[in-house]
């Protein structure tokens, strides 16, 4: 069977972008489009490439300074310019951000100590960026910027809770910020914004049990968060927000058997993909039946051979089709690509 994928696309060959890698890969585009893709080298050293307008990628590109556990958290902010959030082996939040748009970064900032595990980063309303990020005490725990100059920061704010894992924010079509949590007891909870570009939170709301992973959150193509993740059956489990843009639905199974968290992003032609490593440690994906639709499509192969790290949060390129970056198998670790092109 041919691989559900955009009209007018299909998936490509596998791209070798090589280096050893030891995380996740995190993507993120430039303002003019260009897809740049971080990773955390050996000796927890940040690494990166940048994709040129021809197609070929540039070369891999060291942060001096960065010393980085975990997964960075890359995010372009409204006036542009790419932030780097990521968790230093001495648990601290720091950040390093494009000197001007388009261009390189700065040095390192500290942001907050003592964090308890990766950040995770979303655009508010007015486009100030938020940094998520589970506290020492497992609470969340957030910043924001300050002012719309996208300069300063705010000091780190509890929003309570118990969270288990990295959380999964979200910008939504009401204008407010959801994030989607692990909590205790293999639960998915999720807190909302009150209102656009509000202080005040909703209380925590319990969606689903018997999750094993970190959930993933994007957007359909009416604005709605959709929520996914591991089951304790090994399937990929989906939770919708509703159209009032404040309750959910409830938890439903999209099959699959799979060994780490599903990601998904949404598709040129307005219906969201959801990707995996299965069980057999190749790529797999799953497209939703209908744009804005609850019935998905069966997992499909998109082959290749997945190493230990999850797979990355699909990226759109210029032409608004997906990238998804993967780590390799094997000593090599190399970063690989597979991609959406045009017939």
């Amino acid at each position: 069977m041919a691989v559900s994928t955009t009209p007018g696309t299909v998936w490509g060959t596998w791209i070798n972008l090589e280096g050893g890698i030891h995380s996740e890969p995190a993507p993120v585009s430039f303002a003019d489009d260009r897809v740049q893709v971080f990773v955390r080298g050996g000796s927890n050293v940040l690494w990166s490439r940048v994709e040129a307008r021809d197609g070929s990628w540039g070369p891999w590109q060291q942060y001096p300074g960065v010393s980085v556990d975990g997964i960075p958290a890359p995010v372009r902010g409204k006036d542009g310019r790419i932030r780097v959030f990521y968790r230093t082996p001495g648990n601290n939040l720091q950040v390093i951000t494009q000197t001007a748009v388009n261009s390189g970064y700065g040095p390192p900032q500290t942001l907050v100590t003592g964090i308890g595990d990766d950040p995770a980063a979303a655009l508010g309303a007015d486009g100030r960026v938020y940094v998520f990020f589970p506290g020492a005490d497992e609470a969340l725990w957030y910043i924001r910027h300050q002012d719309p100059q996208y300069t300063t920061y705010t000091s780190p704010v509890s929003l309570g809770g118990v969270i288990r894992a990295t959380p999964s924010p979200v910008l939504d079509g009401g204008g407010r910020l959801v994030v989607a949590v692990k909590g205790t007891s293999d639960t998915l909870y999720t807190i909302q914004q009150q209102g656009e570009n509000s202080a005040a939170w909703e209380a925590y709301t319990l969606h689903a049990s018997n999750i094993t992973s970190r959930p993933s959150v994007c957007l359909d193509a009416a604005g709605r968060a959709q929520i996914f993740y591991r089951g304790s059956d090994a399937a990929v489990w989906r939770v919708g927000q509703n159209i009032d843009y404040d309750t959910f639905g409830a938890a439903a199974q999209l099959g699959g058997q799979i060994v780490w968290r599903p990601t998904c992003g949404l598709a040129q032609d307005g219906r969201i993909n959801v990707f995996v490593k299965a069980t057999d440690n190749a790529l797999w994906v799953a497209v939703q039946a209908t744009q804005n639709g609850d019935l998905y499509n069966g997992f499909q192969s998109l082959g290749g051979v997945v190493g230990s790290a999850g797979v990355a949060v699909p990226v759109p390129n210029e032409e608004n089709l997906l990238y998804v970056f993967v780590q390799g198998s094997g000593v090599a670790r190399d970063l690989w690509l597979q991609r959406q092109t045009f017939v």
